[in-house]
């Protein structure tokens, strides 16, 4: 899509007409119809007015239309030269994935399944980096995203409400934990961001291990 039919869609999925949008833009009267392209100054001063479009998503195509407060917040972002395929120092980043989904495995944090490590202020060296597959959690996390996850030991330190990754003999996913409402004691509740998915009852004694997901990459390439 051009920019002028992104910011289209999503005038839309507002529900504003492009009158309103001349006026708080300000945009001279008629504009929108008589160009037929947008320039990234012109979107860039839209999205100064309406500040729940995402830009990435405006001008490069990346992420969702709409910003997730909650990704933001979680979201670090790391030079490029962070990141080592050689060197062990740091957060560890595995070749594994957790699936945004309803599939999975147990995870195996072998010597062999290490990629590389991130060495960065911003990230606890204790954490492991994985990737994550599927579409359940958007807009919060999107399948390719590196998110930093870091292993529960006991139950002491859970809270929910949060971002997991959770493993059972059956799945490996992310997905947030919410209290159960019938059985909280025996149950949780594993929750998708994602509308299109369902709610999954999870009895808490099949949960194999835990890991809070702390961040979301950013990779920043340096030119």
């Amino acid at each position: 899509m051009t920019i002028k039919e992104k910011i289209q869609k999503y005038i839309d999925y507002k529900g504003i007409s492009v009158y309103r949008l001349e006026a708080e833009a300000g945009l001279s009267k008629g504009y929108w119809g008589k160009t037929k392209s947008i320039s990234a100054d012109i979107a860039m001063k839209i999205s100064r007015v309406y500040g729940d479009i995402s830009t990435e998503w405006l001008l490069r195509d990346k992420g969702e239309m709409i910003k997730n407060a909650e990704r933001e917040q979680k979201t670090i972002e790391i030079s490029e030269s962070a990141i080592s395929e050689t060197k062990r120092k740091g957060a560890l980043i595995y070749d594994i994935d957790a699936t945004c989904g309803l599939s999975g495995r147990d995870v195996d944090f072998t010597d062999e399944k290490v990629i590389g490590s991130i060495d960065a202020p911003e990230i606890n060296p204790d954490s492991k980096i994985i990737f994550a597959t599927g579409d359940s959690m958007l807009p919060l996390i999107a399948s390719g995203d590196r998110v930093v996850i870091r292993k529960i030991e006991s139950w002491d330190f859970f809270n929910y409400g949060q971002v997991y990754l959770i493993i059972t003999n059956e799945y490996r996913l992310i997905k947030r934990v919410r209290r159960h409402p019938k059985d909280s004691d025996n149950l949780i509740l594993l929750r998708s961001e994602n509308p299109d998915y369902d709610d999954i009852d999870l009895p808490k004694r099949e949960i194999i291990h835990l890991f809070i997901v702390e961040n979301i990459l950013s990779i920043k390439n340096i030119l």
